[in-house]
């Protein structure tokens, strides 16, 4: 690069710096002026996803509250230049925008999955209003505290997350545990399940019909369902997964053809755009709702997100393939082993085509029980209804 083009890229960062400064500059006063002017309103509710899509556990409390047809003012936090597609009832508002924060500071509920209104150090969450918490994780694996996420930003909005919320929700007693031990000591928890669980509990003929539908899947095609998470140094070497070597042993073990959605982190664009081209592989990163994949999917396949905690409620068969398990471990680290997980682990393709062969089900399924039992889950598929009576108290509508 030129010495002019150096100058001109420092530049350019400086400047945008520079503005980011001064949006920060009348934010924070502008911010602190509405919450003192504006007051809350007592049916409002406001929902916000780490993504900023419809989904997880808020979308599932949105939809018991609009089922029950409640006279309630409900928002959904999106983002710029991604449309959010919500129902009828519902309204959008941008993140970071004027609108934003007055909708945030005169909303009487706030419910997260994430860290997602304290992002940001304002605007502060006034003694009328109550913040739920309903993470997006569930019985482990990975470690989410402080010390183990390597992000200056996000152990801040941690920090903040912990003065502001009222309630977490929690769907067992090991992640009661962790809450405790990492974000929120002093909190109040209540394990009532997860909201999104409840349709893994439910007969949901319907969702894997929408599924197949958006994805072209005929209906006597069966699914596997691979969804890694991410790396913090952003590489997809760990994400070489033998598609059509899986495709071939998982017909063989569990008969029928299968399609396999690959479904990526947000924060893994490199293993998208690496994607091998096969007819029968097909990329459902954009898909907004793992927990509808899920419902649809017969086999599912992940390194270490904790979505396969969620996926064993339904007994299909899950598998890890893991290739750099050691450094993983290293760098973020486990609640437990993963042996204690009732998943066959892998660090090759050839392993992991071994275990989809020599797949177990009756053991596969005394280890499922074992597990969930062992931390003690509380999924009921009623946390959805338990949330939202939580909401209609605190809205004076019970």
């Amino acid at each position: 690069m030129s010495m002019s083009g150096k100058a001109g890229k420092f530049i350019t960062v400086f400047l945008r710096k520079l503005r980011k400064l001064f949006v920060w500059a009348l934010a924070i006063p502008a911010s602190w002026m509405l919450s003192r002017i504006c007051k809350v309103q007592p049916n409002k509710v406001i929902f916000m996803t780490f993504n900023h899509t419809y989904s997880c556990n808020p979308k599932y409390i949105t939809r018991e509250l609009l089922r029950q047809k409640l006279p309630l003012d409900i928002v959904w936090v999106t983002k710029p230049n991604q449309p959010m597609q919500v129902p009828e009832g519902v309204r959008t508002v941008v993140y970071g925008t004027f609108p934003y924060f007055k909708e945030v500071i005169t909303a009487r509920v706030w419910v997260d999955n994430a860290f997602g209104f304290s992002w940001n150090p304002f605007p502060v969450r006034k003694k009328d209003q109550f913040y739920i918490q309903t993470w997006h994780g569930s019985l482990g694996l990975k470690r989410i505290g402080t010390e183990n996420v390597k992000d200056k930003r996000w152990t801040q909005a941690a920090r903040r997350n912990a003065k502001w919320v009222n309630l977490c929700v929690s769907n067992s007693a090991f992640e009661t545990d962790v809450f405790r031990q990492t974000h929120w000591p002093k909190n109040e928890i209540l394990e009532l399940g997860h909201a999104r669980n409840d349709i893994l509990l439910a007969e949901n003929a319907g969702v894997a019909h929408r599924v197949r539908l958006h994805f072209g899947i005929d209906a006597d095609k069966k699914i596997a369902l691979y969804a890694p998470t991410f790396r913090n140094d952003d590489t997809a070497a760990c994400y070489d997964l033998d598609h059509s070597r899986v495709l071939g042993a998982l017909e063989e073990r569990f008969g029928g053809e299968f399609v396999l959605l690959n479904r990526f982190h947000m924060k893994t664009l490199k293993a998208r755009e690496a994607q091998v081209s096969d007819p029968r592989i097909l990329d459902a990163t954009a898909y907004p709702d793992i927990q509808e994949l899920m419902v649809a999917a017969d086999v599912g396949i992940t390194d270490y997100s904790s979505w396969i905690c969620d996926f064993v409620l339904t007994g299909r068969a899950g598998f890890l393939y893991a290739p750099d398990l050691e450094k993983y471990d290293r760098e973020r680290g486990f609640y437990y082993p993963l042996e204690e997980t009732p998943f066959p682990i892998a660090q090759s393709n050839d392993q992991l085509i071994q275990n989809i062969l020599g797949f177990d089900a009756e053991s596969y399924a005394a280890k499922k029980e074992g597990f969930l039992a062992a931390r003690g889950c509380r999924e009921t598929g009623t946390a959805a209804q338990q949330i939202a009576q939580i909401i209609k108290k605190q809205c004076g509508l019970c």
